[in-house]
């Protein structure tokens, strides 16, 4: 039961959550398969005043979004298109949208960041192909067009992305 309420208060080990914390106290992320996340620290006794985007781009992406792009109408300028590697996933928080940004061969794909389950979100999970499997239980969506592999009836938003420059433009 503690291992529920850690996981809840400091994310999964990839998360958002984790990562936002090992930045700004130091610590790294424990690995998975060792026992009960002993490297971990504890999170700071009250929660830090984090701008969760300024966090994301600084823990996450290795290049800024270019800001020199004006991105066509309707879309918003994303990320750095050599920022996510082939075969990744990554959320981000756009216009207070959560989104899931992934690039499958350099093709960018965006998602809603939402799991149509258990709202588990996407951008955590694992992409294999055109295929992200959500980290809370499993149900496997195709980046390309939302449909949901585990069950016929589920679907998740889908988003049109273009690539202008270096930049990943997607419109919401």
């Amino acid at each position: 039961m503690a291992d529920f309420f850690q996981t809840l208060l400091r994310g999964r080990p990839n998360g958002l959550r984790s990562r936002i914390l090992g930045k700004i106290t130091g610590a790294r992320p424990a690995d998975p398969t060792s026992a009960a996340g002993s490297t971990r620290r504890e999170p700071p006794a009250r929660a830090p005043d984090v701008h969760v985007e300024a966090a994301e781009k600084s823990m996450a992406l290795h290049k800024e979004p270019p800001r020199d792009v004006t991105p066509p109408e309707g879309y918003e300028v994303v990320l750095h298109k050599d920022a996510l590697e082939k075969g990744k996933i990554i959320e981000i928080i756009i216009g207070g949208t959560a989104i899931a940004i992934a690039n499958v061969d350099g093709t960018y794909y965006a998602t809603s960041n939402t799991c149509a389950h258990a709202e588990g979100p996407l951008g955590e999970g694992t992409l294999e192909g055109c295929i992200v499997t959500c980290p809370y239980h499993g149900w496997k969506y195709d980046v390309r067009d939302g449909s949901c592999k585990t069950n016929a009836y589920a679907k998740v938003a889908t988003y049109p992305t273009q690539i202008v420059g270096n930049a990943v433009c997607v419109k919401l």
